[in-house]
């Protein structure tokens, strides 16, 4: 296994096309095709459905593609801390975040910062919960996000957004006369859910027992949100996914309800160290956090408005 193997896969997943990652890899397709092949059969599985017309992960590609991206992230990290040490006017600001965090949304809420910022470089981290909170108190990232239904237990915390819930029933139920959903007056169909570490299923445990309900949970567990839409088209179970989450193609889903008048939704804050562990970088991006985002989050900047 080497680095350039897993970039082969990396542009693939990325193009949908073998020919178009040998383009993005600067390598020939033959070239790329053996190591991926070879790639395939150390790892034991295959990572593509290839068809004459079409290129996809297969599951088991998509069970190991965020991990290919995590091992190729932490190389570009290694590469930017070197030359950090040898050119210390690199201000580096190490952003964590679930899973579950809309990565166009905070993509385009930090280009103004980048934008006024240059001498800033931001590195995104996509990572559990747990990796997080580790990577956080080691002082391997500077800021994290995650998705919660109850404000966290510390005061270097701000919020950041809220993502309204959705309901995606099983596509056997007959639901064309509906419109919402009530929590308390879901359909009896499980709720499929994830292996966990995303915040996904304790997020949604926390809501439900929030409102007395004990959620039907699906015995097995989808390795994606994609997959959890997928298996409710098939009529396998029910999905509750933030509306950033929803693929854009998918008309199928209802707003979900706790009463009448209140929208379930996640929160998703920013946690940060204590303030003798900050970098004045990182107090240049809290205050730009706590004073412009929420600007841009409301839509009160034209700029930003145009590109939601």
């Amino acid at each position: 296994m080497n680095l350039k193997q897993l970039q082969f896969v990396a542009n693939v997943a990325k193009t949908n096309s073998f020919s178009r990652g040998a383009e993005l890899s600067f390598a020939t397709q033959p070239t790329l095709s053996n190591g991926i092949a070879q790639l395939e059969r150390e790892l034991g599985g295959r990572l593509f459905n290839r068809t004459t017309r079409t290129v996809e992960l297969t599951a088991f590609g998509e069970h190991m593609l965020p991990r290919i991206k995590e091992v190729l992230h932490n190389r570009d990290e290694l590469l930017s801390a070197a030359d950090t040490f040898h050119n210390p006017q690199h201000k580096i600001l190490r952003i964590g975040f679930s899973p579950l965090v809309d990565i166009q949304r905070l993509n385009r809420i930090l280009e103004p910062f980048k934008y006024s910022n240059p001498d800033i470089t931001l590195f995104f981290k996509e990572c559990f919960l747990d990796d997080l909170e580790q990577r956080l108190n080691q002082q391997q990232i500077d800021i994290q996000i995650i998705p919660t239904i109850t404000k966290p237990e510390t005061e270097n915390c701000y919020l950041f957004y809220q993502d309204p819930l959705r309901y995606i029933p099983a596509h056997e139920n007959n639901l064309s006369n509906y419109l919402s959903f009530r929590l308390a007056e879901l359909p009896t169909t499980p709720i499929i859910l994830t292996g966990g570490g995303c915040g996904l299923n304790g997020a949604l445990n926390g809501l439900f027992s929030a409102e007395g309900i004990t959620m039907n949970s699906y015995p097995g567990q989808a390795i994606s949100y994609q997959v959890i839409e997928e298996w409710a088209e098939l009529g396998i179970g029910a999905g509750i996914l933030p509306e950033g989450k929803i693929s854009q193609d998918k008309t199928s889903s209802f707003p979900l309800f706790i009463q009448r008048d209140q929208p379930a939704h996640f929160d998703y804050y920013w946690i940060w160290n204590p303030e003798e562990n900050r970098s004045s970088h990182l107090e240049k991006l809290l205050h730009y956090i706590q004073t412009t985002v929420p600007s841009l989050i409301q839509g009160l900047s034209p700029e930003f408005s145009n590109t939601m």
